[in-house]
């Protein structure tokens, strides 16, 4: 399996000072391990990325479905008056590196794609009291950053565009969750367990078996697929999409965690699917394995995805 890497740019950059080993796969695998066994970190800066999108964060807290990180940039170089400029000796880009605190907020689990470098305690509170609105003391090996001289100075084209890449990152796709008791109604019993099946099959674009497992709600309808059942039974969109039952919150953290990014993205090339579309699938696949398997109880759900998988010859060494 091959493993992303940083980006070359970082790594052409980091050559000017220091030997690039620490930032190559093999690098990255003797610092951090198995990409499949690294446990998420206040302090580790990670690639988050999703589709056209690449950006280093750091980590300052972490939740459920994301970490609270700010912005990382190397290059091109920017700074503005709440970040911090970080001297290549601390890092292991061996140049500077600029921390955007002005930009802390959340990313969803689901983009981090790889753990990079872990960052010392010292520069990991100054950036989470920055984002706090203090006024913290610089450490050593950093300088804080200046005031942009204009509108049109390049640091200002920088922060927008990470304002950009961050909005694009938390817009990716995420498993729908479940919350509290709330009832889902199938779309089989929406339609009164009266549906016309070939028409839906024609209008999906599926076999019958794959009709009736929409029509019970074990299986997820794509977003155009909605359109196209409200068409062919005169359901509102509306109506049709609260019919796809949510998945566990539980399994819903477990299919999201960075651990499984690079078996969702096999899993999508080798169905010819989207990312996204390949961790919806899967997520209903593990939710269908665990209701035949353990009835009423609540399953073990990491256990599960990794015996969903493992059934898809996907599993390997990312278990």
């Amino acid at each position: 399996m091959s493993e992303p890497v940083v980006p070359q740019r970082f790594l052409d950059l980091a050559a000017a000072v220091r030997a690039p080993k620490e930032l190559s796969a093999e690098g990255l695998r003797a610092r951090f391990g198995d990409p499949a066994e690294v446990r998420l970190a206040v302090g580790q800066v990670w690639r988050a990325r999703w589709e056209e999108t690449s950006l280093l964060v750091l980590v300052l807290g972490i939740a459920d479905r994301e970490v609270n990180a700010v912005p990382v940039t190397i290059d091109p170089p920017g700074e503005d008056a709440a970040s911090l400029v970080v001297d290549g000796i601390r890092t292991a880009f061996g140049v500077e590196s600029t921390v955007w605190a002005g930009l802390a907020g959340p990313v969803p689990l689901r983009v981090l794609d790889r753990v990079v470098d872990l960052w010392e305690p010292d520069l990991v509170a100054w950036a989470a009291e920055m984002a706090d609105g203090g006024a913290p003391s610089v450490p050593a090996g950093a300088r804080q950053g200046t005031v942009p001289a204009s509108v049109f100075d390049p640091s200002e084209e920088v922060r927008a565009e990470l304002e950009d890449d961050l909005d694009a990152l938390r817009a990716a796709p995420g498993l729908p969750e479940a919350k509290g008791t709330e009832k889902v109604v199938s779309l089989g019993a929406l339609l009164n367990g009266l549906p016309d099946l070939p028409a839906l099959g024609a209008a999906l674009g599926v076999p019958q078996p794959e009709v009736m497992r929409i029509l019970r709600g074990s299986v997820p309808l794509k977003p155009g697929q909605v359109e196209a059942v409200a068409s062919a039974t005169g359901l509102s969109v509306d109506a049709v999409a609260k019919t796809v039952r949510p998945l566990p919150a539980a399994l819903v953290t477990a299919a999201e965690h960075p651990r499984w990014r690079e078996t969702w993205i096999r899993r999508a090339k080798r169905l010819g699917v989207s990312e996204g579309e390949a961790r919806l699938s899967g997520g209903y696949g593990t939710l269908a394995l665990a209701a035949r398997e353990t009835g009423g109880a609540e399953p073990d759900w990491e256990g599960r995805l990794r015996q969903f998988l493992r059934g898809e010859d996907l599993a390997g060494s990312d278990a």
